[in-house]
């Protein structure tokens, strides 16, 4: 993933608002220009140094200098909004709080207004250049917050759906489906809100509900193993040993004996 470095000079250069015809595609091009789409209504389809891109309704997306964009597929009269500037990038291993990702989802309705604004005073002697600049820094700004709103609604998404769904087999590409985004997106942003990553929270849960139930049943390890959502004893045996340091019959004969029953309570596994 790249990132457009906010905290560097970033120069508006003009911009319009776009409707194609259906089927309508992409132009062959590779501009010395960047272009920030903010897309509207339907899906922009267009192909960038031979990766196929979707951008879809109420996606922005920015097409980096000098990359060649061509039109292999017909677009279903998208409609939206783009805007040339110059402006410098960072990679993942660069990447810093003042960095707005390629692509995201925007707020159409606070974000349109702003582009309307640009857009009719892109030529206006008065106001001049400056004005556009800043026009066009206040949308990055927007969408970069519209951003971190939606990455943060994201983490508390996924950790519901892991608290409800822990004892169940789960598989990245199940949490993939679910809301749309891919993996390596879905577990940096979980990450970073929680601190950990989305694998070690569910070993967590799954932990905390065997030793609830470790305390307060006569299960066996197996039905244990499999009532939070392990394929096999073993599995579950490696993950307690791991992070308890302790074998699961050993930590059962260590507090069962003296635990008082009021106390289990204190095992609450939907809190890791």
């Amino acid at each position: 993933m790249y990132y457009l470095d906010l905290s560097q000079d970033i120069r508006f250069d003009e911009c319009e608002f776009r409707k194609f015809f259906p089927g309508e595609r992409h132009i062959t091009r590779k501009w010395n220009k960047s272009v920030l789409l903010l897309v509207f209504k339907n899906t922009l389809n267009f192909e960038e140094d031979g990766k196929e891109i979707s951008v879809s309704e109420n996606t922005w997306y920015i097409q980096r200098d000098n990359l060649l964009q061509r039109g292999t597929i017909g677009s279903p009269a998208p409609e939206y909004f783009y805007a040339h500037f110059d402006g410098k990038y960072l990679n993942d291993a660069e990447y810093s709080g003042a960095a707005l990702p390629v692509t995201g989802k925007f707020n159409a309705q606070s974000v349109y207004p702003l582009a309307k604004e640009l857009y009719e005073n892109q030529s206006d002697i008065k106001n001049g250049r400056l004005y556009g600049n800043i026009v066009f820094q206040y949308i990055l700004l927007k969408i970069k917050r519209d951003f971190q709103a939606t990455q943060n609604g994201i983490a508390f998404q996924v950790r519901q759906y892991l608290l409800d769904n822990f004892d169940k087999a789960i598989a990245l590409n199940d949490l993939s489906s679910q809301f749309g985004y891919c993996n390596d997106y879905m577990g940096k942003i979980f990450k970073k809100q929680f601190e950990t990553s989305i694998y070690e929270y569910v070993i967590r849960l799954r932990i905390q509900k065997a030793k609830r139930l470790l305390l307060v049943s006569t299960k066996s390890i197996a039905q244990i193993s499999e009532d939070i959502g392990y394929t096999s004893p073993s599995l579950f045996y490696k993950a307690f040993v791991k992070r308890e340091k302790i074998s699961p019959q050993c930590w059962k004969a260590l507090y069962r004996g003296y635990v008082p029953e009021e106390m289990t309570d204190k095992f609450d596994f939907r809190r890791p």
